[in-house]
């Protein structure tokens, strides 16, 4: 699918907008309005309605980020791929002067009792982002509970840090938990 379909719009669109604004308050009509797409197309692309959209968007962020983890593994040590992923979320918030945050946690805080596809959808992206993380940790000689604990520990503090730091419209919290985890990583690794 080339990147400039109105199928890959629309879902890099839904992207940003469950960045800004989480799952509620995004409409068809803002997918629309962001991507340029034209207006029958949406229900073409996604018959499914919504949140069809929403598992696509998904998906396609979860996978953008192990494509950024995976190139980083092939330049670097595990601190490295920590710090990319640390990095990229910081310098993504910064660049949007703080109103874009994680597309999936936009999502994930949203999440009623009816939405159980999209639920699968973000729990099956935080678990490839873990899994990613504990092969990085797993071949610099953590045994797979440590791996996994530390990946686990990883995704939730940069998740945590990135909110606090949108909160606060400052990059300190990512700043100071990134330094926190490079510390217990190299410390866990080490061992």
């Amino acid at each position: 699918m080339p990147a400039t379909s109105s199928r890959e719009r629309m879902v890099r669109a839904a992207v940003e907008l469950f960045r800004e604004r989480g799952y509620a308050a995004t409409s068809f009509h803002d997918v629309i309005e962001r991507s340029g797409a034209p207006r029958g197309s949406i229900y073409h692309h996604f018959p499914e309605g919504k949140q069809q959209l929403a598992r696509e968007a998904i998906h396609w962020y979860a996978e953008r980020t192990i494509r950024a983890l995976d190139r980083a593994v092939a330049a670097g040590s595990a601190l490295d791929v920590l710090d990319l992923f640390v990095a990229a979320s910081r310098d993504s918030l910064v660049a949007s002067d703080f109103t874009a945050g994680c597309a999936i946690a936009g999502v994930t805080l949203d999440l009623g009792i009816a939405e159980e596809p999209i639920r699968t959808s973000v729990a099956v992206a935080f678990e490839r982002w873990r899994d990613a993380l504990a092969d990085v940790f797993g071949r610099e000689g953590a045994t797979p509970a440590q791996a996994r604990r530390l990946a686990h520990f990883v995704v939730a503090a940069a998740e945590g840090a990135l909110l606090l730091a949108r909160a606060q419209r400052d990059a300190q919290p990512i700043d100071d938990v990134a330094v926190e985890l490079r510390t217990h990583v190299r410390a866990a690794l080490a061992g």
